[in-house]
Order: C-alpha cells, then sequence, then structure tokens
C-alpha cells in the first residue's frame, strides 16, 4: 500500500476511525483490537474509540496469530461463558456498517453455530462464533487459516444484497475505488 493503510484518509477521518466506528455504533459489548508495539499513530488513532488495546510482546506476522492474541485478552479481561459469541474480523474493511453487525447478532443460532453474512449468495465478513469454537484457532496448523474454522463448522448464512458486501482493501487500487465510489456525506449515512 506504500504506507499504513488503516492511517489512509476515510470519509471525514482514516479508514481505521470508520471501521471502529461500525463496531462501537453496532450491538457488540466490547471490541478488542491488537496493535503492533511500534505503531503509535495506530494505537493514538484507536484511542479515540471505545475499544481495548493489545500490544503482544512479539508483533504477530499473521492474521491467525493476532486472532489469538485478542482472545487470549477476551479470556482473561471477560471470562467469557458458553454462550457467548465472538466476531472475528479484520481490521481494514471500511464497508462494514453497524447494521450488518447487528444483523448477525439478531440471527436465531445455537451455541455451535457460525453466523456468516452472505452477499448476493458470497460468504463474506465478519464471522461470528461461539465462543467455545474459538478454542480451536488454537489448534490450527502452520499452514490454515481462521477460514478453515467457518468452513469444518455449520454456519448459519444471512443474506445480505451483493452491494453491501464488507470488502477489505488490500491494494492501493481496491483504495481509491471503495474511497471514489463513497457518496457524498457517507459517514454519516452509513448508521
Amino acid at each position: 500500500m506504500g504506507g499504513a493503510k488503516l492511517l489512509l484518509p476515510w470519509g471525514d477521518g482514516l479508514l481505521i476511525d470508520q471501521v471502529l466506528a461500525a463496531w462501537t455504533d453496532s450491538r457488540v459489548d466490547e471490541v478488542v483490537v491488537v496493535v503492533r508495539n511500534d505503531d503509535q499513530a495506530l494505537t493514538e488513532a484507536c484511542r479515540r474509540h471505545r475499544v481495548h488495546l493489545v500490544h503482544p510482546n512479539d508483533d504477530p506476522l499473521e492474521m491467525k496469530t493476532s486472532v489469538q492474541c485478542a482472545l487470549r485478552e477476551i479470556q482473561t479481561r471477560f471470562t467469557p461463558k458458553i454462550h457467548d459469541r465472538c466476531f472475528i474480523a479484520p481490521a481494514d474493511v471500511p464497508t462494514l456498517s453497524p447494521r450488518i453487525i447487528d444483523r448477525l447478532i439478531a440471527a436465531e443460532s445455537d451455541a455451535s453455530t457460525i453466523v456468516v453474512p452472505e452477499f448476493g449468495g458470497k460468504p463474506g465478513h465478519p464471522a461470528l462464533l461461539p465462543w467455545p469454537l474459538t478454542a480451536e484457532i488454537f489448534e490450527l496448523g502452520p499452514d490454515e487459516g481462521i477460514d478453515r474454522i467457518v468452513k469444518r463448522n455449520r454456519q448459519l448464512a444471512v443474506p445480505f444484497p451483493a452491494e453491501q458486501r464488507v470488502v477489505d482493501v488490500d491494494t492501493p487500487e481496491e483504495y481509491e475505488r471503495l474511497r471514489d465510489a463513497l457518496p457524498e456525506g457517507w459517514k454519516k449515512k452509513r448508521c
């Protein structure tokens, strides 16, 4: 990306502001964000929101390790019960909205079913896992991603229109395309 993508401009703030606002404006009780120790700018941006920051001793090299750090923090800080659920999502999803999050929370599911959004028939982010299933993330092999957990467990797909797809930003072209497509005043309308 040529720089810290989470600190790129987005609407009236930064990309990370947009993502964290979606989480904190939703019905989610707590938001945990894993940040590298040396990333002071991202730390400061995150502190503008009601989130819990985790700075691991060793910087995570992949998303799976970051998620494991967050899960340890959640276990220690909040002591989840068997009926609790946990969202897992990357931080570079500026098209995520509180409405999507809240619909996933409201979906009727049992304690062994993962709730996932389906945008125009295609799966997407974020996944809502029953707390007991998060233990499987620590058992993944070196070449297995978190999506493996979703694929091997029962799922409830919540349908959304294709145009509401939550898109992650991986290239400068994707960033520009998504940002250019923002309607005027989008940040205030997203809720």
